[in-house]
């Protein structure tokens, strides 16, 4: 495996160019976009409407009273929106922590940030109906997606305990109707293959069928020195079958089967800065490990004896029934998944021979940690809707889902020694009913309810004594969320709307190194939501302008939050799940969409968005915090408050704007699609205590595309850049003061799309 020593090192950089060139000739075509055969002068007219289904039912985007972005899988092929952390390019109000153990999907500033297995996620992400078990499996390629839906704000009515924050719908593409589909290969300059394929048509006159299948592989694009290898790269896999079927003009239904693997090489964090005598716990010198490292923001160079890895393996099996009545639907949704994940992990981050000196040259080498996690969830969902058309529509149903989570974990040899497996249980029974009347011409009331009853289970085992200690617990809880929306058409196109929301998301044992008796009688307490939301849908301009704004603030009480504190006994940190007292988020969003001729798109957004702690009066001192920057002891431990402090990982301010432009060659039948766009996001910090040093400043990207289809369209070649202008940024960074005696060494997280790449994708379909 042949590694580049920097970012300006990729071969293809001839390539980029030429790709800029394309890009600036298609900026070019414009004179030629209202004449000439082919595709683009068929473009459709004005602005489409767009179906959604977020609230359990199709419905018209620009009529339901939810503030929602679409993405479908023309805007996913044009954007190069590949990976799920890609959404970020269509969702301004949503950001992504990535880092090594865990990933974090947040909206509107709202996440869960945490390595327990009995701990959820504040964002529920659901497909084809079904929620995922845990939020990192989602972190997944996306492949044959008919529309990715990006709900805002909570959404317990329809959705459950874990969407305390809002919803991600993925929806996959059904079964065509004749027999058709498609291969793909895609090329990229940091060593990206990818083959995708497709075939989708009818069995017979009732039933169709969809089978969808890629396997990708890219080098890592982290250059771990020591064994010449590179890191963060990945192999990935998967197949979806899928079975749609029709016994009658009142029964259909649907069989998806999913497997996916992906298999990630590290992940590792690379060292952003490193002051001068620094040493691994304060006895070891890091000398070792900057051998031929530069630390820094652009910095893609570690010296790591142990690389580590991730291994992900997901199935799932789901199956639907929409059994039509005289006014209403009957739908049954069953689930089951089995997710797998494998983590080993350099602890000391570096090539130091950190035993060594912790043993006087008994034993060498570092500390690893990692293990095994292994989640199984059934689901049954059942739904009963009126069809839609009346002056009252409304739905109920029940839901039940049984999970759990096991994970065993070690660390050593020696150093926070951990040795521990445990399992966490979950179940959940809700009943929920929702339902929109119209009151008068133009103005409808909608409202929900629902009822949920969680109940949480425990068995955790500490083999770190020579006599195992054995921990078990169980706990309970009730919860009512509910919903109220007043919507009124001001004109044919134009709507406004006003909704009080609350959001719940389950009780949780913080289930980690270090869980004792007292984390048994003291699960971390429930989290909930109150949200205000005013926002106005409308269109004008013939259907040529989509203008939709939305004002929201929403107060949480007992936010759930991780944070890590130091043990001055043992010499190490642990991370502890606890609540946050109370936490308001608030804003403006603002989406525009214009087709001011046919052929060309024009789309921005901007999300304002101020994620502010009100009440957290006992949090952890970030690392060298001193008694002037408001860190004061309490008994045998260091606090501050937090009041009045930002959110970790919550940008005030993220702008997304794009342009697609489809135009003819000419008089040649072939045609072409341009599409540039650009995301900006402000200042965040991802340290929960707010450390000055975890900042990572604002920055923009700016990505592009252009592609050629033949005149039947069966044939089309895509030329990509991803980062244009290169622009290096961090998605998770990492104060290490403790672990190095008191200097504060910085790791960051560099993701693939924080370098400039470029791609070419084939694509015939048939």
């Amino acid at each position: 495996m042949t590694m580049h020593a920097s970012r300006t090192s990729h071969p293809p950089l001839t390539t980029i160019a030429h790709a800029v060139a394309v890009l600036a000739l298609a900026a070019t075509a414009p004179a030629h976009a209202q004449t000439g055969a082919g595709p683009a002068a068929k473009a459709e007219e004005g602005l489409q409407s767009v179906v959604v289904t977020a609230q359990k039912r199709p419905q018209s985007m620009q009529n339901v009273p939810v503030a929602v972005n679409t993405v479908d899988a023309r805007a996913i092929e044009n954007q190069q929106i590949v990976d799920f952390s890609d959404l970020t390019r269509v969702a301004p109000a949503m950001t992504i922590n990535q880092n090594p153990n865990n990933n974090t999907i947040a909206l509107r500033g709202i996440g869960t940030f945490a390595f327990s297995i009995g701990i959820e996620s504040a964002v529920s992400v659901i497909v084809d109906d079904v929620p995922a078990i845990q939020q990192l499996q989602a972190f997944s390629n996306l492949s044959d997606i008919e529309r990715v839906e990006v709900l805002r704000g909570p959404q317990g009515t329809l959705f459950g305990k874990n969407s305390s924050a809002g919803v991600i719908n993925v929806v996959t593409k059904e079964s065509a109707e004749t027999l058709q589909g498609h291969v793909q290969l895609a090329l990229t300059s940091d060593k990206e293959r990818r083959l995708e394929a497709s075939v989708s048509g009818p069995l017979d006159e009732r039933t169709g069928f969809r089978i969808n299948a890629y396997t990708g592989q890219r080098d890592g694009d982290i250059n771990n020195l020591t064994l010449g290898t590179g890191l963060n790269g990945d192999r990935a896999k998967g197949v979806r079958a899928r079975l749609d079927f029709k016994p009658s003009a009142t029964l259909q239904g649907k069989l998806i089967a999913d497997y996916n693997t992906r298999h990630v090489e590290g992940p590792v964090l690379t060292l952003l800065a490193v002051p001068p005598g620094a040493k691994q716990q304060n006895v070891a010198p890091l000398e070792p490990t900057l051998a031929g490292v530069t630390p820094g923001p652009e910095n893609r160079n570690v010296r790591i004896d142990t690389p580590g890895y991730a291994d992900n393996q997901s199935a799932s099996l789901s199956g639907t029934l929409n059994w039509k009545l005289e006014r209403h639907t009957l739908t049954s949704v069953t689930n089951y998944q089995d997710w797998k994940y494998a983590l080993l992990a350099d602890y000391d981050g570096g090539a130091v021979d950190l035993l060594a000196a912790l043993t006087r040259g008994v034993s060498h080498g570092g500390v690893t940690q990692g293990g095994p996690y292994h989640s199984r969830m059934l689901t049954q969902e059942l739904r009963l809707a009126s069809s839609g058309e009346g002056v009252l529509n409304y739905l109920g149903g029940l839901y039940f889902s049984d999970s759990g989570n096991d994970r065993g974990f070690t660390r050593g040899p020696t150093l926070s020694v951990a040795n521990w497996e445990a399992r966490a249980g979950n179940r959940t029974l809700a009943a929920f009913t929702q339902a929109d009347y119209q009151l008068a011409k133009g103005t409808r009331v909608n409202a929900g309810l629902r009822f949920n009853r969680e109940t949480i289970d425990v068995d955790f085992t500490n083999r770190v004594p020579a006599t195992p200690v054995h921990f078990a617990g169980k706990s309970g809880d009730n919860a009512v969320t509910g919903k109220l929306a007043l919507q009124q058409d001001l004109a044919k196109a134009v709507m406004v709307y006003g909704s009080f929301a609350t959001g719940y998301k389950g009780a949780g044992y913080d289930i980690s190194t270090g869980f004792d008796q007292s984390r048994v009688r003291l699960p971390v307490a429930p989290e909930t939501s109150k949200a205000y939301e005013i926002g106005m849908k409308s269109r004008f301009l013939q259907n040529r302008l989509q203008v939709n704004a939305t004002v929201f603030h929403t107060d949480y009480q007992d936010f759930q939050a991780q944070s890590s504190r130091f043990d001055p006994v043992t010499n190490v940190t642990q991370n502890a799940v606890t609540n946050v007292g109370e936490l308001r988020t608030r804003g403006v969003e603002l989406e525009v969409a214009a087709k001011p001729v046919n052929t060309l798109m024009l789309e921005g957004s901007v999300a304002y968005v101020d994620a502010m702690i009100k009440k957290f009066p006992m949090a952890n001192c970030y690392p060298g915090q001193t008694l002037a920057e408001g860190c004061r002891r309490v008994g045998s431990v260091s606090v501050q408050d937090l009041a009045g402090k930002r959110l970790a990982n919550a940008p005030r301010l993220k702008v997304t704007l794009g342009a697609t432009y489809n135009f003819p060659l000419a008089d040649s039948g072939y045609s072409g699609v341009a599409n540039l766009n650009y995301q900006r996001q402000s200042e965040v910090n991802f340290d929960l205590g707010n450390n000055p040093l975890a900042t990572q400043k604002a920055y923009g990207v700016v990505n592009g595309s252009v592609g050629f289809s033949d005149p039947t369209q069966s044939l089309k070649v895509t030329l990509y850049v991803n980062n244009l202008f290169d622009k290096s940024y961090s998605s998770f960074i990492a104060d290490n003061y403790n672990f190095h005696g008191g200097s504060h060494v910085l790791t960051q997280m560099l993701p693939r799309n924080s370098q400039r790449y470029a791609g070419l994708r084939v694509k015939y379909a048939f």
